[in-house]
C-alpha cells in the first residue's frame, strides 16, 4: 500500500480501525502549534534526494547541539528508530550531530516525518522518570543526596535522565512484550534506571513505525519530485561525498567474501578497495581476490560505514566498534538487502571475531575460516586459502 492510499487510521486484522499514534489531531490549534514547534527543534532535514529510478531516497538530518548533550543522544536514538522504519541511518564523517538516511523513498518519507514524533514521545517519558528522581532527592532522611551539594544533585539528575532516555528508546524500538528487569527493593531506586525507565517505556510503548502523518510524508515525497534543483551539492553537504546511490551490485557467480577494514589508512579519500593499509586487511584482500578469481563479490566491513563495495569512495576516518555510532546488525541487514546480497548462498567471512559476529547475523550460514584463531594463525590460514580454497570452512 502506497502513501497515497493511506489515511490517518490503521486497519486492524479484525476489520476495526485504530488511530495512528502521536498525531496532534484533537489537541486544539494552540497545543498543536506548540507540538509542531517542539518537533522541529529536534532535527532539521534536507529535501529528499531521489535516485534516478525515483524508488530510493536519501535525506540528511542535522541535530542541534545541546548543553545537556541531548543532541548526541537523539542521534543515537534516530539510528535505532530508523531500523523500525526499514531505512539505514549513517553517521556523517567528522560531523557527530548529522546523519544521512537512505532507503525506499516512501520508507524514508515516513521516517523523516515520524522521527521527531517518536523522539518527543521518548523525551516526555524520560521527563516523567526525571520527576520521580526529583521526588527521591527531596525525601527527608535521604543521606545519599543530602551529602551532595546543589551542583552534584543537578549533575546526578541530568545523568539519570539521559540514561532514562536511552533505556526508553531501546524499549520503544523493541517488542511490546520484552522482558525487563524488575525493581529490586533491596537496592536504591536511583541505581535501577533500567527497571524504572524501562517500565515507563513499556507503559508508553506503541507501534513507532506507524508514528507518522501520511499527508506530511506524501508532501515530502512530492517536494522531492517537484524540486530536482534542490538536490544537494557538495557545498550544501559541508563537503560530504554524496555518492549515496551506488547501483545495486550484480555479483558474478561465486562467493560473497567479507574482509575487515583497518585502522591504518591512506591520508586522503579513496575507494574502499584502496583506502585501508593494515596487515590483516591487505592479507585478507589477497585471499578474497583469490577466492573470487572466477567470479564473486568482495566487501569491506567497516565499523562506521558497514558493508563497502571496493569501488565506493570514502574519506579516511578514525572509528572502532567501541565508539558510539558503530553500524548495527539491523543496518547491516538493510545494506545487504540494498546491495542485492541478502540472499547470497555462499558467503565467506575473512574477518576477526567482532566483525564475524555481526556479519554472521546477516548471513547465519556463512563460512568463517578465521573464527577462534589468534592473529598469527589467521594470517597463516589466509595464506593457505589462496592455494587451497576448499579449506574455507569454519575454523575449529
Amino acid at each position: 500500500m502506497g502513501l497515497r492510499d493511506e489515511g490517518r487510521d490503521i486497519p486492524r486484522s479484525d476489520g476495526s480501525r485504530m488511530r495512528r499514534p502521536l498525531l496532534d489531531t484533537g489537541w486544539g490549534p494552540e497545543r498543536a502549534a506548540t507540538y509542531a514547534r517542539r518537533r522541529r527543534s529536534y532535527a532539521t532535514s534536507s529535501p529528499l534526494q531521489l535516485d534516478d529510478s525515483g524508488l530510493h531516497a536519501t535525506v540528511r538530518l542535522d541535530f542541534p547541539r545541546s548543553t545537556a548533550g541531548k543532541g548526541a543522544a537523539r542521534v543515537d536514538a534516530a539510528r535505532a528508530i530508523a531500523a523500525a522504519y526499514g531505512v539505514l541511518a549513517r553517521s556523517v564523517a567528522r560531523e557527530p550531530l548529522a546523519l544521512t538516511v537512505r532507503g525506499a523513498a516512501e520508507d524514508v518519507a515516513r521516517f523523516v516525518d515520524g522521527l521527531p514524533r517518536v523522539i518527543d514521545h521518548a523525551e516526555q517519558l524520560a521527563s516523567w522518570v526525571a520527576r520521580m528522581h526529583g521526588d527521591w532527592t527531596r525525601r527527608p532522611g535521604n543521606e545519599f543526596f543530602a551529602a551532595m551539594d546543589e551542583r552534584g544533585r543537578r549533575a546526578h539528575a541530568r545523568d539519570f535522565r539521559a540514561a532514562s532516555f536511552r533505556v526508553i528508546v531501546a524499549v520503544l524500538v523493541g517488542p511490546e512484550d520484552a522482558v525487563l528487569p524488575e525493581v529490586d527493593p533491596a537496592r536504591p531506586v536511583w541505581e535501577q534506571v533500567e527497571a524504572f525507565a524501562g517500565g515507563v517505556g513499556q507503559y508508553g510503548w506503541l507501534e513507532i513505525h506507524e508514528a507518522y502523518d501520511p499527508a506530511e510524508a506524501l508532501q515530502l515525497l512530492d517536494s522531492a519530485h517537484e524540486a530536482p534543483a534542490a538536490r544537494w551539492t557538495v557545498e550544501d553537504a559541508h563537503g560530504e561525498q554524496l555518492a549515496l546511490f551506488p547501483e545495486q551490485l550484480q555479483p558474478a557467480a561465486g562467493p560473497v567474501v567479507v574482509i575487515p577494514c583497518s585502522g591504518a589508512k591512506l591520508p586522503h579519500k579513496a575507494p574502499a578497495g584502496q583506502l585501508y593499509t593494515g596487515t590483516l586487511h591487505t592479507r585478507a584482500r589477497k585471499t578474497a581476490d583469490a577466492l573470487t578469481a572466477n567470479g564473486g563479490t568482495v566487501l569491506v566491513l567497516s565499523a562506521l560505514h558497514g558493508f563497502l563495495p571496493l569501488t565506493q569512495e570514502i574519506e579516511p576516518y578514525d572509528h572502532t566498534w567501541e565508539d558510539a555510532g558503530s553500524i548495527t546488525v539491523d543496518q547491516l541487514r538493510a545494506q545487504a538487502l540494498q546491495l542485492g546480497l541478502a540472499d547470497a548462498e555462499d558467503v565467506v567471512l575473512l574477518t576477526p571475531s567482532r566483525y564475524t559476529s555481526r556479519a554472521a547475523a546477516v548471513w547465519p550460514d556463512a563460512r568463517t575460516p578465521l573464527a577462534h584463531l589468534g592473529i598469527g594463525k589467521q594470517l597463516g590460514r589466509l595464506a593457505a586459502l589462496r592455494t587451497e580454497p576448499e579449506q574455507y570452512t569454519t575454523a575449529a
